[in-house]
């Protein structure tokens, strides 16, 4: 081997490392939120201010995966949000759901800051770091972790809608080659939430 292919090999060795603590760190805050919430309970700074840190992690981690070279074309990219977004829609029809969620515009702001932060730590670094592997390892890697990231809020009855959900935006990751695509669709799911 050579030099350059040596450390080529420890730089994609790091990059990984740096992924896995990445997305270890974001889940543990996410799983932590009961807990934050009932030591200094929920305010618009602190939940803010936890999702903010999210999509700092999520955006600043190494992604090296994504398709620089051969962008999808945007037509595309809008067919694979459409498909997404058209599961959430069809699945908020179909739900007896709890009822409408105050939608006031900072609720609001915060749920679509959430879905941005969750889907930059989920389906940009961790389902770049599980790309080598392959594109269903890719989705569902991504999607398990998605699911298990909700559990402390939801509980283990929501898992497998989050597992779904998780799917859903893995597979609109690996289709238009962008974690912008599912950032969106799950804006528009949460924002689907909140709204009758």
């Amino acid at each position: 081997m050579t030099a350059v292919a040596i450390e080529r090999g420890r730089a994609t060795v790091s990059a990984a490392w740096i992924s896995i603590g990445t997305v270890a760190t974001g889940l543990a805050i996410l799983l932590a939120r009961p807990a934050i919430a009932s030591t200094v309970g929920w305010s618009v700074p602190v939940v803010a201010g936890l999702f903010a840190t999210i999509l700092v992690l999520g955006v600043a981690a190494p992604a090296g995966h994504e398709r620089r070279a051969h962008p999808a074309s945007v037509t595309w990219q809008a067919s694979v949000f459409a498909a997404g977004a058209l599961v959430f829609v069809l699945g908020r029809s179909i739900s007896s759901g709890r009822g409408p969620m105050p939608a006031t515009a900072v609720f609001v702001s915060l749920n679509i800051l959430a879905a941005i932060a969750e889907e930059a730590l989920f389906r940009r670094v961790a389902f770049d770091a599980l790309l080598p592997a392959g594109p269903i390892a890719a989705i569902g890697g991504s999607a398990f972790v998605f699911g298990l990231a909700h559990v402390t809020v939801y509980g283990w009855w929501a898992f497998p809608i989050d597992l779904a959900a998780g799917v859903v935006f893995g597979w609109q990751r690996w289709a238009s080659g962008s974690w912008v695509v599912p950032a969106a669709t799950h804006a528009l799911a949460d924002l689907l939430a909140v709204i009758q």
